[in-house]
């Protein structure tokens, strides 16, 4: 069976426990002036003890046989600097002492930060601290996966929303030499039948970059959601998220700090805001500019705005002449009735260019 006497030379610092080598590494991270609790899922989480979390396993399926053989966490300490402590199983039989090491390091007050860690990496750990019978509820902890706040501010402009395209995306950050995620299932087997130490290594190295990348990916993150960050993103959708969660000036504030970057869905949630606040001048603005654009969701808002606001029947079958079929034709068999007597309808004619006018009775 190998041994973890060849990796320690390359390990400054590291430690064998129980079958189970713990390497320990302290890391500077850019600096980032950030309240790292404000994001739409953990704004109540002011006083998070936030616990960076990926893991190694024997495979992806994520089945009874498959085990977590590393885990990589990290904390921070203070503002720029973030320990890096990676756990690692000598043999199958380590597991249940690495899983004791993983419990150890968790307190009441974690917050897991992981990416795509509620549906692989904290199942995974939750099911095998149950049949080692180790007390650790680590799918009971708050939870930040980044991968869906990701997901919501770039599935849109990204070609994907993978940990690797966010760092190069986001962090600046391009991999040389990294060992695919995929490849640690194979460089462990290695390592226990013929003691090769190349591919272990390319695995604790890329376990490495993970969590640093979650606590800088975090601090990121931060900013986008707050509207300020120079990084191209789906506005809209970051506000829609801040409203979600409850937070509607929030919500606003994100869409105003967009200005000129924000997209028609995202000045249409503005104008929503707005209407919701009693400020119309606002919304009939963001309202107006859109129609001016062609969009026939805005002629639907200001034909509901001039009936039932302004009271100006006439003015709302104008703008409903413009709304999508639909809507166009259920709208304007109700304004008919408002106003009856020979009036001229306009009629959207469903392409681009002014409505066409069919006189008769409505």
């Amino acid at each position: 069976m190998a041994t973890f006497a060849q990796l320690l030379d390359r390990a400054p610092g590291a430690r064998v426990t129980n079958g189970v080598l713990e390497i320990e590494r302290r890391h500077v991270l850019p600096r980032a002036a950030v309240a790292l609790h404000a994001l739409p899922q953990v704004l109540d989480a002011a006083d998070a003890d936030w616990l960076y979390l990926d893991t190694e396993t024997t495979g992806l399926s994520g089945g009874v046989g498959t085990l977590a053989f590393m885990v990589g966490l990290a904390r921070r300490d203070g503002e720029r600097a973030l320990d890096v402590r990676q756990v690692v199983a000598g043999s199958f039989a380590a597991e249940r002492a690495m899983l004791q090491a993983l419990a150890a390091s968790v307190t009441p007050h974690s917050v897991l930060v992981t990416f795509n860690g509620k549906a692989f990496d904290v199942p995974l750990l939750q099911a095998r601290l149950r049949l080692h019978r180790i007390d650790c509820d680590l799918g009971g902890l708050r939870h930040l996966d980044l991968m869906y706040p990701v997901r919501r501010a770039f599935r849109r402009l990204w070609p994907d929303c993978r940990l690797q395209t966010a760092e190069r995306c986001l962090l600046g950050l391009r991999r040389v030499d990294d060992l695919p995620g995929a490849a640690a299932p194979a460089a462990w087997r290695d390592w226990l039948r013929r003691g090769a130490t190349v591919p272990l290594r390319g695995v604790l190295r890329h376990n490495a970059q993970d969590v640093v990348s979650l606590a800088r990916l975090h601090a990121r993150l931060v900013a986008v959601y707050a509207g300020g960050d120079p990084t191209p993103a789906d506005h809209a959708a970051l506000g829609v998220a801040w409203q979600e969660a409850g937070h509607a000036r929030r919500a606003r504030d994100v869409w105003q700090r967009a200005g000129r970057r924000l997209s028609a869905d995202g000045r249409l949630a503005l104008a929503a805001s707005y209407r919701r606040a009693g400020d119309w001048p606002r919304a009939t603005a963001l309202w107006a500019g859109l129609f001016a654009e062609g969009d026939r969701r805005a002629a639907l808002e200001l034909s509901k705005y001039y009936e039932h606001r302004c009271r100006d029947v006439a003015t709302a079958i104008r703008y409903a002449g413009y709304c999508a079929a639909d809507e166009r034709d259920r709208r304007l068999a109700r304004l008919q009735l408002k106003q009856p007597g020979d009036r001229q309808l306009m009629l959207w004619p469903g392409g681009r260019g002014e409505p066409h006018v069919v006189a008769g009775a409505i």
